[in-house]
């Protein structure tokens, strides 16, 4: 995340765009923070600041996990080689956490003016001033069998939590002063306001969810994966308070704003495999087992040739064999005995 540019007086302030009545800013620094302050030092406009903490992984979601291959058919390698060609992708998205704290800062002279006569005349206030957050996705990601193409794209960012405080003259925080409520005003500000993703810096918001499924199942298109998007926040009311105690001691107090987003990031992989046309068999029809015929006369016929094979013959004249020879034991024992006695 990069705090790019202000919107601020009808104008653009970055690094790189200073308008003409800014030849005297005091403090002009864009990037990882932001400091802006676009007149002296001392007087005049407090500084606007932001910092932030990087975007983490949210180690105790679960990432959500997709994945498609999508057959190009039958190419010619660059060396004539037929093969058919699949892109493979994986897709996950992954929960994130981001922090940024953004407050006003300065010198007495630039809380307001007045007179002698305890008149406030003018306080400074941001209103209408947008924050432009540049969102520069890290492609460099090396991991063994690396896809031939990452992409990185963030598709929600949603304020999760907010904390509201005030700096006295003396550096002392109140969390939760009653006073932030009628000096800060912006969007977000109720939990779970979206703060939208562009394609451009003062575009339209993209529903880039939504335009990366629609491509689900077939093959990406690259323009929906920028090297760079951005996200918005609004200041509607951001200024300091100041007043008099027994119009004689002047007090102010600045307001800071702690804020916690809630971010979806999607990380797709490409990867394109090869398998030669010749390599892989053709796939056949399946042939179903199909029972047909009488199968009583299957029975009978399946008997008939058992029978009729010489070894099953061969088997069965010894069984009778045996049989017989049992039968004449022990039903007409003597026979045996006759017959011994012939012989001898």
């Amino acid at each position: 995340m990069q705090f790019h540019s202000l919107y601020f007086n009808r104008t653009w302030c970055s690094a790189a765009e200073r308008p003409s009545w800014a030849g005297k800013a005091s403090s002009w620094s864009f990037g990882y923070s932001l400091v802006f302050d676009p007149d002296i030092a001392d007087d005049g406009w407090c500084d606007l600041c932001a910092s932030q903490q990087a975007a983490t992984v949210d180690r105790d979601t679960e990432p959500k996990y997709y994945g498609w291959t999508v057959d190009q058919g039958v190419v010619t390698l660059p060396n004539g080689t037929k093969a058919r060609k699949v892109i493979q992708f994986e897709m996950w998205r992954f929960r994130l956490t981001w922090r940024m704290n953004l407050w006003l800062s300065g010198t007495e002279g630039e809380t307001g003016d007045w007179t002698y006569f305890n008149i406030i005349t003018w306080t400074p206030d941001y209103a209408g001033t947008v924050l432009w957050i540049k969102i520069v996705p890290r492609t460099f990601v090396y991991f063994k069998e690396n896809p031939e193409q990452l992409f990185i794209a963030p598709c929600y960012i949603a304020l999760n939590s907010i904390t509201f405080a005030m700096y006295d003259k003396d550096k002392r925080e109140i969390v939760n002063d009653p006073d932030a409520i009628t000096h800060v005003d912006l969007i977000p500000k109720a939990v779970g306001e979206a703060t939208g993703i562009y394609y451009q810096r003062g575009g339209t918001p993209v529903n880039i969810e939504d335009a990366i499924f629609s491509y689900k199942g077939a093959t990406l298109d690259p323009s929906i994966f920028r090297s760079e998007y951005w996200t918005r926040v609004d200041l509607l009311t951001f200024k300091p308070k100041h007043w008099f105690d027994y119009q004689i001691w002047h007090n102010w107090k600045f307001p800071s704003v702690h804020m916690e987003f809630l971010v979806y990031v999607f990380v797709v992989g490409k990867w394109t495999v090869y398998l030669a046309s010749d390599e892989v068999p053709r796939l056949q029809p399946h042939t179903p087992v199909m029972v047909t015929g009488n199968p009583i006369a299957d029975f009978f016929r399946a008997i008939g040739d058992w029978l009729s094979n010489p070894w099953t013959q061969l088997w069965l004249f010894f069984l009778i064999v045996v049989a017989v020879v049992i039968i004449i034991t022990i039903f007409s024992p003597g026979v045996w005995t006759a017959l011994a006695m012939r012989r001898s």
